[in-house]
């Protein structure tokens, strides 16, 4: 037997199934037993699709922590990395930094410029939050500039001097270049970046010290 709602019902139902579906839940992307688990879903904010990744890392927090923030060190771990200039330091909690990419024909090198501003959340863990700068510094001739993008990181110390990574981002690269094939292109790169960081950053040999601005981890005070 077919019930005949009204219209205004049937608005109010749809609008109930709307707010109680789980449209931005994040989808599994990676196999369970993979080093790196990576997850997808659609920003709130923009027209394209985050990538969630995360793993653990051999090292403690603030070496971790170093390490990300070092420039000169960023093209061994970070694919397709071909410049990366720190611009300026607002604030000693604050960098922003100017990434330029490799690019392959027919697509336009890309830019980014990016403020990072690192905080401590809990007592045992690190948060930086990096926020798109498109304004803050001179586009460079043929290279087009980044318009949208926005992510995070959070380290997480664990036991036996470990680091729980987790990465989130996405961005839209304008010009020539398809959102599917952005969002195809930023899934790889994020999987492959954080496998290399998983490989690389246990093998340097960065002090483990807590920077002016944090407090230290308990959890890892006693990691070389």
């Amino acid at each position: 037997m077919w019930i005949r709602w009204p219209r205004a019902e049937w608005l109010c139902a749809g609008m109930l199934l709307t707010l109680a579906s789980p449209l931005w839940a994040w989808q599994l992307r990676s196999e369970p037993d993979d080093s790196v688990q990576l997850w997808t879903t659609h920003s709130t904010h923009h027209s394209y699709q985050m990538v969630r990744a995360e793993t653990v890392v051999t090292a403690p927090i603030f070496r971790l922590l170093h390490l990300l923030q070092d420039a000169k060190r960023q093209h061994q771990w970070l694919p397709y990395t071909h410049q990366v200039e720190v611009l300026q330091q607002p604030a000693p909690e604050q960098t922003l930094v100017r990434f330029e990419s490799e690019s392959r024909w027919p697509f336009a090198a890309r830019d980014a410029v990016t403020l990072f501003v690192v905080s401590q959340p809990q007592a045992d863990s690190i948060r930086i939050d990096m926020l798109n700068r498109p304004d803050a510094a001179p586009v460079h001739a043929g290279v087009e500039r980044i318009q949208q993008a926005e992510g995070h990181w959070l380290l997480t110390a664990l036991p036996n001097c470990t680091t729980h990574v987790r990465y989130e981002a996405g961005n839209h690269w304008g010009g020539n270049v398809p959102q599917w094939l952005v969002d195809r292109i930023n899934r790889r790169v994020t999987a492959t970046a954080l496998r290399n960081l998983q490989q690389w950053a246990p093998r340097q040999t960065l002090a483990n010290t807590t920077p002016a601005y944090l407090q230290p981890v308990p959890a890892h005070a006693d990691c070389d």
